[in-house]
């Protein structure tokens, strides 16, 4: 990763629409964090680039999606999949505030 180089500006705007909208679809607090991230993978057996979206929450935890894909390439199918699997998880009997993994 190229720490130098320049931003763009179609990806940071596109990650910050997936954030909204998984942000909407959750009906998250100010008390949580989604992290939306484009990798290079290095493996053979992944693709060259793969999205990551995760969703942090206190007492809860964190969930995550890994895409096959590049950040601009991110379905709003996949999002929603993606949020409903998040809603539907059972909540973790020693979930309590302040409780991490």
């Amino acid at each position: 990763m190229d720490l130098f180089a320049k931003r763009n500006p179609e990806k940071r705007q596109r990650a910050f629409e997936i954030k909204s909208r998984v942000e909407d679809l959750l009906a998250l607090g100010a008390d949580a964090t989604v992290m939306v991230t484009e990798l290079n993978c290095q493996d053979e057996d992944c693709p060259e680039v793969e999205t990551v979206i995760a969703v942090l929450r206190p007492g809860r935890r964190k969930a995550q999606v890994t895409l096959p894909s590049c950040i601009e390439q991110v379905a709003e199918e996949e999002i929603e999949r993606f949020c409903r699997t998040v809603l539907e998880a059972p909540q973790p009997p020693d979930a309590s505030p302040g409780a991490s993994e």
